[in-house]
C-alpha cells in the first residue's frame, strides 16, 4: 500500500500544543519541584565537616536546581519540535544524551569553582564532593526524565483521543453513505427502473445491476482505507451518477474532465461521491432547470463545480455533509477543503494527499 504523507493518525505533530505548553509551564510543578530537590539533595549528601555552611549549600543548591530544571525544560521542549520521537527518535536520544552529559559537566565545573572561592584548593576535593556531584547529575537526569515523560503522556493521550475519533467519523461517513444509498427512495426508483428495462433491455438491465452492485461494494472495500486513488472514487462516482441519471435522464449532465495522470493520486473515500450527492440533493433538477457538475483538477487536487438553482423551501442544507468532509480532512491531514461560489457556481475543492 502506498505510503501517505500527511496522514495525521500516523503522526503528531511536532507544534507545541496549548496543551503542551500548559504541562511544560506549569508554574506549581516548577516551583515545588525546585525547592522540594534544591533542598533535599544538600541534606542528603552534606558533610558536616564541609567549611561551606549548610545554609549556603541548599541556597546554592536550589539555585542550581532552578538552573538545571529551566535548560532540561526549554531544550526538551526544543527536541520535542525540532525533532519529535516519533520522526527523528535517534537524533531526539542523541542529542537528549548530549545534553545530559554537557549539562553535568558543566554542574561539577561550576561545583569545584564555587568550592575553590569558599575553601581554596582541596587535594581530598573529588572525594570528599563526590556525593554532592552525584547529587546534580541525578537532578539533571531526574528533570529532563519529567519533562521527557511529559511529552511521551501528551502525545500518548493525542494519540488515542485521535485514533478515536478519527475512527468515529469514518464509521458515521461509511454508515451515512450507505443510508443515503439505502433510502427507500432511491431503492423503490431503481428497482422500479430495473422492471421497467428488465424486459425491453437486458443489456442495459444487466449495466444497471451491475452499476448498482458496484455501490454498495465499493463502500465495503474502502471501509478500512484512509484514502483511496481518485480512479476507484470515480469509478464509484460513474456508477452512481449512472443510476441518478436514470432518474433524472439528460437533465443532470456530469462532465468529467480530470487529467489522466491525476487519477493516481488519493482522496478522501467517497469525498467526490458526497459533493455530486450534495449537489443533486440541493439543486432543481427538471426540463426547465438542468444540473451541470464538472469534475477537474489542478496540481492540488480535485475541482467539483455545479451551477446553483437551489429547490425552492429547501430547508435540509444545513451543510452537514460539507463540514464532515472538512472534519474528516482535519482528523487525517493537516489538508483543508475548500468551498464557495464564483459566478453563479458552487465550488468545491478537495486536495490530493501527497504520496512517497
Amino acid at each position: 500500500m502506498v505510503k501517505l504523507k500527511q496522514i495525521k493518525n500516523h503522526k503528531i505533530d511536532a507544534e507545541l500544543s496549548d496543551l503542551d505548553r500548559k504541562n511544560i509551564d506549569n508554574r506549581w510543578v516548577r516551583l515545588i519541584g525546585i525547592l522540594l530537590i534544591g533542598t533535599s539533595m544538600p541534606l542528603i549528601f552534606f558533610n558536616n565537616s564541609d567549611e561551606i555552611k549548610l545554609g549556603v549549600w541548599v541556597i546554592i543548591s536550589i539555585l542550581l536546581t532552578f538552573l538545571v530544571w529551566e535548560a532540561s525544560r526549554r531544550i526538551v521542549a526544543f527536541l520535542w519540535i525540532k525533532y519529535p520521537w516519533e520522526k527523528n527518535a535517534a537524533v531526539h536520544i542523541i542529542i537528549s544524551f548530549c545534553y545530559l552529559i554537557s549539562l553535568s559537566l558543566f554542574l561539577v565545573l561550576i561545583l569545584y569553582l564555587i568550592d575553590y572561592m569558599f575553601t581554596g584548593f582541596s587535594p581530598d576535593y573529588w572525594q570528599a564532593m563526590k556525593g554532592v556531584n552525584v547529587a546534580m547529575v541525578l537532578v539533571t537526569f531526574f528533570t529532563t526524565s519529567i519533562y521527557e515523560m511529559i511529552f511521551l503522556f501528551t502525545k500518548w493521550k493525542k494519540s488515542l483521543v485521535l485514533a478515536a475519533s478519527l475512527e468515529k467519523e469514518t464509521v458515521l461517513s461509511q454508515f451515512e453513505a450507505l443510508k443515503n444509498q439505502m433510502n427507500p427512495h432511491f431503492l423503490f426508483n431503481s428497482l422500479s427502473v430495473l422492471e421497467s428495462i428488465i424486459q425491453t433491455d437486458q443489456k442495459k438491465a444487466v449495466e444497471f445491476v451491475s452499476r448498482f452492485s458496484k455501490i454498495y461494494r465499493y463502500v465495503l472495500d474502502v471501509k478500512d482505507e484512509i484514502a483511496v486513488e481518485l480512479k476507484h472514487e470515480m469509478d464509484f462516482v460513474m456508477a452512481y451518477v449512472f443510476l441518478q441519471k436514470l432518474r433524472f435522464g439528460e437533465n443532470l449532465i456530469l462532465i468529467n474532465s480530470i487529467e489522466k495522470e491525476s487519477l493516481e493520486k488519493f482522496v478522501l473515500p467517497l469525498s467526490v461521491q458526497m459533493l455530486i450527492e450534495n449537489a443533486i440533493k440541493h439543486n432543481e433538477i427538471s426540463n426547465s432547470s438542468s444540473l451541470q457538475i464538472t469534475i477537474s483538477n489542478n496540481k492540488n487536487g480535485l475541482i467539483v463545480t455545479n451551477n446553483l438553482s437551489f429547490v425552492e423551501n429547501d430547508d435540509s442544507s444545513t451543510k452537514i455533509g460539507l463540514n464532515n468532509l472538512i472534519e474528516r480532512y482535519r482528523l487525517v491531514s493537516d489538508l483543508v477543503p475548500n468551498f464557495y461560489v464564483r459566478d453563479k457556481n458552487f465550488v468545491a475543492e478537495i486536495p490530493f494527499f501527497v504520496t512517497e
